[in-house]
């Protein structure tokens, strides 16, 4: 019963290692593309997801200028972040559906509707 006891303990910490969860992580780094509607014109955003020693990181924007994100965080279906617009911080999530990220940018102006695309 005591070498069960210590077999458990010891392989646990090899099955759920940071390694295992960081895996999942890959389905959304990189970059995904999006066009925004802003008053009736297409504005072309980019949302990088970026990942450091398992921490995950990114940016928002335009190719010529973009913002880090913060709170990033990745479950397996949503991904969540923090960007901080010209309105102040605004936390969004997204869904993940193979290849595609859905969700919404609350504004003062209401909701826009985001779906993503990852780029090749």
């Amino acid at each position: 019963m005591l070498l069960k006891k210590i077999m458990q303990i010891a392989v646990f910490p090899l099955i759920f290692s940071a390694n295992t969860f960081a895996a999942d992580n890959a389905s959304v780094l990189g970059a995904w593309k999006m066009d925004l509607n802003f008053q009736g014109r297409g504005v072309p955003v980019v949302l990088t997801i970026t990942e450091t020693d398992d921490v995950l990181g990114g940016t928002w924007g335009r190719p010529q200028r973009s913002t880090p994100l913060s709170d990033v965080t990745f479950d397996g279906e949503t991904l969540s972040f923090t960007r901080q617009g010209r309105q102040g911080a605004a936390r969004m999530s997204l869904k993940l559906n193979g290849m595609t990220l859905t969700g919404s940018l609350t504004t003062p102006r209401g909701d826009l509707p985001i779906v993503a695309k990852k780029s090749a």
